[in-house]
């Protein structure tokens, strides 16, 4: 089971902070401590308990984008094993800052083939003769490396979530957004030396997929279901400009269909790099006004947001509305 992302929470893709507020019931025994005040603050609320021997002040907890939490709780766990687990799969890729359309529940770790594969005290366990393959530390615990993370966690994942991933990974970083990367080749390689069959053919098809171009989570997403839906596959990042001089760079540009496509999502009114000091409602006043100088260029301009791009059905209604013509004849709900 996994919880919904929240629409703050996909658009950080940002190099992720270290975590530094978490209480460890083991440590406080080293030191002495009786943990058992802890487990007492927890039950009146002024503690969080994000895993067994885990927890985090609640004020700090509640503020807290759900993947913050989860990578709060992904450390908590991997500090508090006796085992010092290796993190994989999902849990790696919170770890790397990879945007997650969904939360898991459950922490990723490699386990041996003794230990099988297996869930059990909030752990995914994964089976793997290949535990010491391309493994990183970050943030003091064990992670896989980015392009095994990839790798393994995108042969397991649904297209969407897969593009939305990878399209983050490959997308080169700059000063304004700082994170890692991974080119296609060291993902390849990594699925290659893991021998990664069950699942290669998904990772494969979203790596072919994959685009660096793409601005954010938003607009992978919108794009992955535009190719499952069976609209035309757009250009992205396109330059437009008039007599005036640049206009801007789109989302989406479809040149057959003379159509525009904008991602609106929350980012776009609130970060440093897109709002250059300007406050939300100046950015809107400028977003309609470059509108309006797109259109009089002569292409017709439609824009979405977060609550239309999760969902296939809305988003096929809309960009049927906007004109594009589709393969399928209907998206059921």
């Amino acid at each position: 089971p996994a919880s919904s992302f929240g629409i703050g929470d996909a658009e950080r893709v940002q190099a992720v902070p270290s975590v530094e507020n978490l209480v460890l019931a083991s440590d406080l025994r080293r030191m002495g401590v009786d943990a058992r005040q802890f487990r007492r603050a927890s039950e009146k609320g002024e503690l969080v308990r994000i895993h067994r021997g885990v927890f985090v002040d609640a004020a700090t907890w509640r503020a807290l984008e759900p993947s913050e939490q989860y990578r709060h709780r992904v450390i908590g766990a991997a500090r508090a094993s006796r085992t010092a687990p290796t993190l994989s799969h999902a849990a790696a890729a919170a770890m790397w800052g990879v945007p997650l359309l969904a939360i898991p529940r459950l922490v990723d770790v490699l386990s041996t083939p003794s230990v099988g594969t297996r869930t059990e005290n909030g752990f995914r366990r994964h089976s793997t003769t290949r535990g010491e393959l391309d493994v990183a530390s970050r943030d003091g615990v064990s992670v896989t490396s980015l392009p095994r993370t990839l790798a393994e966690y995108c042969a397991g994942m649904p297209f969407p979530d897969s593009v939305v991933a990878l399209d983050w990974a490959i997308r080169r970083s700059s000063a304004l957004d700082p994170k890692p990367f991974a080119t296609k080749e060291d993902i390849r390689l990594a699925a290659d030396l893991l021998h990664i069959h069950r699942g290669r053919r998904k990772l494969d098809r979203a790596l072919a997929f994959a685009d660096g171009l793409s601005g954010s989570p938003g607009e992978s997403l919108s794009r992955a279901l535009m190719l499952e839906l069976g609209f035309p596959i757009p250009e992205l990042q396109v330059d437009f400009s008039d007599h005036g001089g640049f206009i801007g760079t789109v989302d989406f540009w479809w040149p057959d269909q003379n159509l525009i496509g904008e991602f609106d999502g929350v980012a776009k009114y609130v970060r440093l790099e897109y709002t250059s000091g300007r406050s939300p409602a100046e950015v809107v006043v400028d977003e309609k006004n470059r509108e309006n100088r797109l259109r009089a260029t002569g292409p017709r301009v439609t824009r979405w947001d977060w609550s239309i791009a999760k969902s296939p059905a809305l988003l096929f209604e809309h960009l049927t509305s906007a004109g594009l013509s589709s393969s399928r004849r209907r998206q059921r709900e």
